[in-house]
């Protein structure tokens, strides 16, 4: 039983500026619930499921103490301890103990710190069902009412020790589970852009660690001001956001079918428009290092772009003479190759992703900037998961 109503102090880490907004929501999410707990005998407050949406004002009703770690008065109240490692953002594993009187937060990093606060409260019962709502239990009662002890209320939590080890095992920086959020679609991203600072805070609340957006609008002139504002939004969370999705056809764009036939893939003798295009042509692979380059330089400092093959269509690809000689895997792989070799000289430190079923075999070799996904993460919308 958690019992928001002691005198909590959170201790902040200092120097770890992207957990700072999530010790914020942990100190007024903690009010929130003091306050539930306060007028919870008022079952006229909560709804038929036992719960209730709880206005932004309640939070500051109770007011929770956020002090620095070196001050802490031990002994003296209930203590919240946040602490992080000095890893990368990569490194997004936490654990936390939840005790009587003292809780620890331990994260692999901020961003996995993030992480950590937000499973300590959705244990607590609280949820976010989308941005701009936040949902909070109903306190439960200890003791019958009526009983010579009263009734002593608090929340339940779920679990009273969690531990998540990092995502990322190895050097692959794009392995799942490392979680995702890939909008359903341009209507959806207009949503998202439109949100701005409450849908990074939202993605934040539903532990994602990185938002990923089609190469076209990360690189749009148009969208380029709201992208660079959910940037800083996400960024203040340890969020990344990230480039492309099934975006590899794009770097050889449609419309050059009409002169350049010869680009295009090969099914039975004639040339398709749909799905990918012949990556052993000459031409086609200078019009991919043109186009990627286009692209990877308006998108600034992106440091992961992602180049996955037509959706369903992955193993559709070229059967010219010369394409022939090469599987549909390694035909996506001297295209993928193409584009790394450009982005490697434009951001050197930035990878790319590329998918291939497990099992598949070539004697293409991939660029050391490249790394690939065993599963490619669904498209979310923001009805949830």
């Amino acid at each position: 039983m958690f019992d928001a109503s002691k005198e909590w102090i959170i201790f902040l880490p200092p120097d770890i500026p992207e957990v700072r907004k999530a010790a914020g929501d942990l100190v007024r999410c903690i009010g929130v619930l003091a306050r539930l707990q306060e007028i919870g005998l008022k079952e006229d407050r909560f709804k038929e499921d036992g719960s209730v949406i709880a206005s932004m004002e309640e939070a500051q009703k109770t007011p929770v103490i956020v002090d620095a770690f070196e001050s802490a008065p031990f002994g003296m109240s209930a203590i919240i301890i946040l602490n992080s490692e000095a890893s990368g953002p990569q490194q997004n594993g936490f654990m936390w103990r939840a005790e009587p009187e003292r809780v620890k937060i331990h994260g692999e990093s901020g961003r996995g710190l993030c992480n950590g606060i937000y499973s300590f409260l959705s244990s607590l019962g609280i949820s976010w069902p989308a941005p701009k709502q936040e949902k909070f239990p109903s306190p439960e009662r200890k003791n019958p009412v009526g009983s010579s002890s009263g009734a002593s209320q608090g929340f339940t939590l779920s679990n009273n020790r969690v531990y998540e080890p990092s995502c990322y095992q190895g050097r692959n920086p794009a392995a799942a589970p490392w979680r995702r959020f890939v909008p359903s679609g341009r209507k959806e991203i207009k949503v998202i852009l439109k949100k701005g600072e409450a849908f990074a805070a939202w993605a934040a609340r539903r532990r994602y660690d990185a938002l990923i957006f089609p190469l076209t609008v990360i690189a749009s002139v148009s969208m380029g001001r709201k992208i660079r504002e959910l940037t800083k939004s996400a960024g203040e969370y340890g969020i990344s956001i990230e480039a492309g999705g099934h975006d590899l056809s794009s770097l050889v764009p449609r419309r050059f079918f009409f002169f350049h036939r010869d680009f295009f893939r090969m099914e039975v003798g004639s040339r398709k428009m749909a799905h990918h295009f012949c990556p052993t042509n000459p031409g086609t692979l200078r019009l991919i290092a043109r186009e990627s380059g286009k692209l990877f330089r308006a998108a600034g400092e992106t440091k992961v772009f992602h180049l996955w093959p037509d959706e369903e269509a992955e193993s559709t690809w070229c059967s010219c003479p010369t394409c022939r000689a090469f599987a549909p895997m390694e035909q996506n792989r001297i295209a993928v190759n193409a584009a790394a070799d450009v982005l490697a000289s434009i951001n050197p430190g930035a990878i790319v992703t590329y998918f291939e079923r497990s099992g598949e075999t070539g004697n293409v070799p991939l660029r050391r900037n490249i790394f690939g996904m065993e599963k490619l993460p669904e498209a979310k919308d923001l009805r949830g998961d």
